[in-house]
C-alpha cells in the first residue's frame, strides 16, 4: 500500500535532507540531491540551474547552487528576488551591486 504524503510532509523532507546531515551522509550523494532540487527549482519558477559548489571549510561545509536569469524569471526577479542580494534580476537582466 502507497505512503500518502501531504505537501508540507514533501516539505519536512526537504528541510530534513537540507539541515540533518544524518539524512544525506555522502558527499557526492548530496551533491547530486543539490542539482536535482535546483533543477525541480528552475523548472518551475524560471532561471537556469548552474553548478553546485561547496566552501572549503571540511568541519562545517556550506554547500551553494548557481542560478542564472532567463525569460521564464518574472521580470522583477520572482522567488529569486529576496536570495543573494548583491545580484539584481530585473527585466531579464542581472546587475551586481557596484555596477
Amino acid at each position: 500500500m502507497a505512503k500518502i504524503l501531504t505537501d508540507k510532509e514533501l516539505g519536512d523532507i526537504i528541510y530534513n535532507a537540507t539541515h540533518d546531515p544524518a539524512v544525506i551522509d555522502d558527499g557526492d550523494s548530496y551533491i547530486h540531491f543539490l542539482e536535482d532540487l535546483g533543477t525541480l527549482i528552475a523548472d518551475h519558477f524560471g532561471g537556469e540551474r548552474g553548478g553546485v559548489d561547496v566552501s572549503p571549510d571540511e568541519h562545517n561545509p556550506e554547500y551553494m547552487v548557481a542560478f542564472h536569469v532567463n525569460e521564464c524569471v518574472p521580470t522583477d526577479g520572482g522567488i529569486y528576488k529576496d536570495y543573494d542580494t548583491d545580484v539584481t534580476w530585473e527585466d531579464g537582466k542581472e546587475t551586481e551591486k557596484g555596477e
